[in-house]
């Protein structure tokens, strides 16, 4: 009995020091964490894992480090909301990047059986949300650190080992490939930070922040998935960096979620004095992005040199689920924040609804005469500064979900029908002024006497634009606005239209005459003769009887009268050699 208890006992000790994988895992084994893992042996395996969740995970390369070698991200899930994690930021503490591609696995593998991992739904949280990762944010560094000077060029052999104090031993090494401590980059706190002169293993934090490589790629790939909350793996104490200089509200949240971490790991809480060290990404995410952010050391503490193999089913078993409490929580944050920005938008679109109302104010109330209808400096403002509003709200808005667009649509419907009642109006009042500017120089060319081709395309052109204008006049707000519109534009073009039209008809008629004579049409020009003396007729009696209205054009009437001259001249001319042979009586 007793030596049973011993063998009993002895494989309860074995089995818990082997990796803990519970209710998930790892579909074929893709992912080996029990060996150093390397930056070949990463971007191998991102492979073999999108070949066999092609319809969960996505790759993409967000940039690349110092000396070329490729940054991966790769998205697990289908949801909206997105959640970061990353690892390896430093180069001897790639166990993270271990953790990140562990984590990858076991979260497919169990979305793919519809398992739970410590009770939480891998199916149905990551159907909600995206995890994306970057396990190996310093690649460079990883190499360095593992394969020393001969995994790069000769020519900065000298400079590396200057950058190690001399020594050419890189088990030590923190830096990415240029000396720059990656997690000291960024500008949280930046300036504040203790920090060699010179580019170094460790601690050196940049001639400038966000100077790296490494840095920019990362930055603008946060900026590209906007995520919720991250997570910046790092190893080293068993504690878990949470705090940056929260607001008080977003203190209390954030330290919720830091306790629900803290009580899943076993890792003790960071609890950041008045001032903080910053420069990691954790720090300038709780400040930038005014979200939360983790830094979970996950291996006990190791002087100068990466953590042995031994850390890593420990740090498996207290991390296992971190990532999908995680990005459950993310999900909810950005339901939150949608719920809290839709509020804001209606907020901003009701007061733009007031503000867009102040239009009718130029578009109708203040009108009352002629002069009123004018393009107005203060009109056109007011209504570039409400269509670039609303442009730029209806952008954030095509953001939210479609239940949350339905909901504020409306809102767009109402500002649009004052919007489009001044575009109405301000086109309508344009297109009257370049309606006025025609007429007048027609009405010009006829009072310096020209009359030809270009004249009559312009009277034609005259024509055309009036009626145009009134068709635009029509559909304007307002029936005073209407009709004063029309007695400030249509009415005087179609006088001037109306008024030529006599002259222009005389015009044409004349030169038809002078072909019918030239052709020997003799007896057509006679008849048509009398027409035009008709139109004369007609004319000066239009202008006598209303002189108000229709304008008397001296120059033309005088061209006209010498034109109907030469053709009388012209008929008297054909016709004598015919009365010359009509026989004697």
């Amino acid at each position: 009995m007793h030596k049973l208890k011993v063998i009993l006992m002895t494989l309860v000790l074995l089995l818990s020091s082997l990796p803990f994988i519970t209710e998930a895992e790892a579909k074929g084994g893709i992912v080996n964490p029990n060996k150093v893992y390397t930056y070949k042996q990463m971007v191998k395996d991102i492979n073999t894992l999108k070949k066999a969740y092609p319809d969960q995970i996505q790759v993409k390369v967000i940039g690349k480090s110092e000396y070329g070698r490729k940054i991966y991200a790769v998205g697990l899930g289908k949801g909206q909301a997105n959640l970061f994690i990353n690892g390896s930021h430093h180069a001897r503490e790639w166990m993270t990047t271990s953790l990140n591609m562990y984590m990858i696995e076991n979260y497919a593998a169990a979305y793919t059986k519809k398992q739970k991992i410590q009770g939480y739904d891998a199916k149905k949280i990551l159907n909600s949300t995206t995890i994306w990762f970057v396990p190996m944010v310093n690649p460079d560094g990883v190499t360095l650190q593992q394969y020393g000077l001969k995994a790069f060029p000769k020519k900065t052999h000298k400079s590396l080992i200057k950058m190690n104090e001399g020594s050419k031993n890189f088990k030590r090494w923190k830096a990415n490939g240029k000396g720059i401590d990656l997690n000291r980059q960024y500008n949280a706190g930046w300036k504040e930070i203790n920090s060699p002169a010179i580019p170094k293993y460790k601690n050196f934090k940049g001639y400038a922040p966000e100077s790296a490589a490494e840095t920019k790629a990362i930055l603008k790939f946060v900026a590209d998935i906007n995520p919720e909350m991250a997570i910046s793996y790092h190893s080293t104490g068993k504690i878990l960096y949470w705090n940056w200089k929260q607001p008080k509200a977003n203190y209390k949240r954030d330290y919720q979620y830091a306790k629900q971490i803290g009580k899943m790991t076993g890792y003790s809480l960071v609890f950041a004095g008045k001032n903080p060290s910053g420069g990691g990404f954790t720090d300038w995410f709780i400040h930038a992005k005014q979200r939360p952010a983790f830094t979970p050391e996950i291996s006990k503490a190791y002087y100068e040199t990466s953590p042995p193999l031994s850390e890593f089913p420990g740090a498996w078993k207290e991390n296992q689920a971190v990532g999908l409490y995680a990005a459950n929580e993310s999900a909810k944050l950005k339901q939150k924040r949608i719920e809290t920005e839709s509020v804001k938008l209606e907020k901003k679109l009701k007061t733009l609804h007031t503000k867009a109302k102040g239009l009718k104010t130029y578009y109708y109330a203040i009108i009352k005469q002629e002069n009123d209808v004018k393009l107005d400096k203060k009109h056109k403002a007011l209504y570039n500064s409400i269509t670039a509003e609303s442009n730029n709200l209806a952008r954030e808005v095509s953001l939210l979900p479609a239940k949350n667009r339905k909901k504020l649509s409306g809102y767009f419907s109402k500002i649009n029908y004052y919007t489009n009642k001044s575009t109405l109006f301000m086109d309508s009042v344009s297109t009257g002024e370049n309606l006025i500017t025609a007429a007048n120089k027609l009405d010009l060319s006829f009072t310096q006497g020209k009359l030809d081709d270009v004249t009559l395309n312009e009277q034609k052109v005259l024509k055309q634009s009036y009626a145009n204008s009134e068709n635009k006049i029509n559909k304007m707000y307002g029936k005073l606005v209407r009709k004063l519109s029309k007695s400030k534009y249509v009415l005087p073009a179609k006088f001037t239209a109306d008024n030529t039209q006599l002259e222009i008809d005389r015009y044409t008629l004349s030169l038809s005459i002078n072909d019918l004579i030239k052709n020997g049409k003799i007896e057509d020009a006679t008849t048509s003769l009398v027409k035009l003396n008709e139109l004369e007729k007609k004319s000066k009696t239009l202008k006598q009887n209303s002189p108000s209205k229709y304008k008397t054009y001296p120059k033309i009437e005088e061209k006209l009268i010498q034109m109907k001259q030469f053709i009388e001249e012209e008929l008297k001319n054909a016709q004598e050699p015919l009365t010359e042979q009509l026989p004697e009586e």
